[in-house]
């Protein structure tokens, strides 16, 4: 048999197939198979006409022989999990069908025989991720449920089983220390400072509201000196739509914006802050103006927590750190590692204002601390 030859008998035999005769592609493939031919078309069209029958498992045969020849065959996939779902083994099916997604090349334009598998193939994926929540949830769901205790940690588990949550890792930009807890947000609970801070809410406010009437400067809160490269990933750059006001920055007191706001500095100063050489603390307030947003980025160093006191809070804003999406409760201090991917947006007609400060990361000894100083005084006197 010439090359030629088994060329037209694999079109006639995809002209059999798609023309609904099923029986008659795959007698075509067997006979060209039997000749030598052994191609992931072949195989690929062979495990179509078999599933067409409902011969599963000679599909699965045929399609493993396809994939074996052409590993990136989304079709050949496709057939795995059609035959799986036929057999029962629901697992299997998902996880073929996910694997033919994955393989899809993004904005092209499919063939329409490829659509309408790529499309069932994807209804199924939904389909069979439903049913297995749903079988979670009779299984697992009165055991959460009943447990004595805080169970997220079991809810979490389950929720990125099924795909709900995604694990963020911290990936600071500049110091990484190793062996700190993988946390998003941090339990108030934990520092006892907080209700200090809480309780002088209403002075805080005051002063920030204060520095609003009187047209303070919230300078942009990221600029651009030319001393490194401009890379710019949150378009905001040298921009007052994110503005701070500063009562310390990197580690020195702005001494004339603490004359206009003495309440606020002095609960500041009658906290645990990170106290780092050029760098920290860093205590200010924040604004983010109407409309504006902060696109997802991560933090320097994750041996601190990102502290905020939010005081002016109109509806429509947000914040999100990993997983966790929240909105600020004026009033109320949450705690969170910015080295974890974190974004904040402000969609009122209003401004937000935080205030903003820095506080050590639970689980460090007071040498690491004096270490993570030291480190910081050396890179910046470099």
């Amino acid at each position: 048999m010439t090359d030629t030859q088994g060329t037209d008998l694999l079109q006639q035999a995809i002209m059999a197939l798609q023309g609904g005769i099923p029986g008659q592609a795959r007698a075509i493939l067997e006979s060209l198979i039997a000749q030598g031919a052994d191609t992931a078309a072949v195989w690929g069209v062979l495990a179509l006409a078999c599933r067409d029958q409902e011969d599963m498992p000679a599909a699965l045969k045929a399609a493993e022989r396809s994939l074996a020849l052409e590993a990136r065959n989304p079709r050949a996939l496709v057939v795995k999990g059609d035959a799986y779902y036929k057999l029962g083994d629901r697992q299997a099916s998902a996880a073929f069908y996910r694997e033919a997604l994955k393989l899809l090349p993004e904005q092209v334009q499919l063939a329409p025989d490829m659509a309408e598998e790529m499309d069932r193939a994807r209804t199924r994926v939904e389909t069979l991720a439903h049913a297995f929540a749903d079988h979670l949830s009779r299984s697992i769901g009165s055991f959460i449920d009943n447990t004595q205790g805080d169970s997220t940690r079991m809810k979490h588990t389950r929720d990125l089983l099924l795909g709900k949550r995604q694990v963020f890792y911290p990936k600071p930009k500049q110091i990484h220390f190793p062996g700190l807890p993988l946390i998003e947000f941090a339990d108030p609970g934990d520092f006892n400072w907080i209700p200090i801070v809480e309780a002088a809410f209403e002075d805080i406010r005051n002063e920030a509201k204060g520095l609003l009437a009187d047209q303070a400067d919230f300078g942009a809160y990221l600029t651009a000196d030319g001393s490194r490269p401009a890379y710019d990933l949150h378009g905001l750059k040298n921009s007052e739509d994110w503005g701070a006001f500063y009562l310390w920055y990197n580690g020195e007191p702005v001494k004339k914006n603490q004359a206009r706001c003495p309440k606020t500095t002095e609960v500041m100063e009658s906290l645990p802050l990170v106290f780092s050489g050029r760098r920290c603390p860093n205590v200010l307030f924040s604004r983010l103006k109407p409309g504006s947003r902060i696109p997802p980025h991560h933090g320097m160093i994750n041996t601190r927590l990102i502290c905020h006191l939010p005081l002016i809070v109109p509806g429509r804003c947000g914040f999100r750190v990993g997983n966790d999406v929240r909105e600020w409760i004026p009033g109320k201090v949450w705690l969170f590692d910015d080295t974890v991917e974190h974004e904040a947006w402000n969609n009122s007609g209003e401004d937000r204002i935080l205030l903003i400060f820095e506080v050590w990361k639970p689980g460090l000894t007071d040498s690491e601390k004096n270490f993570m100083t030291r480190l910081l005084e050396s890179v910046d006197t470099y």
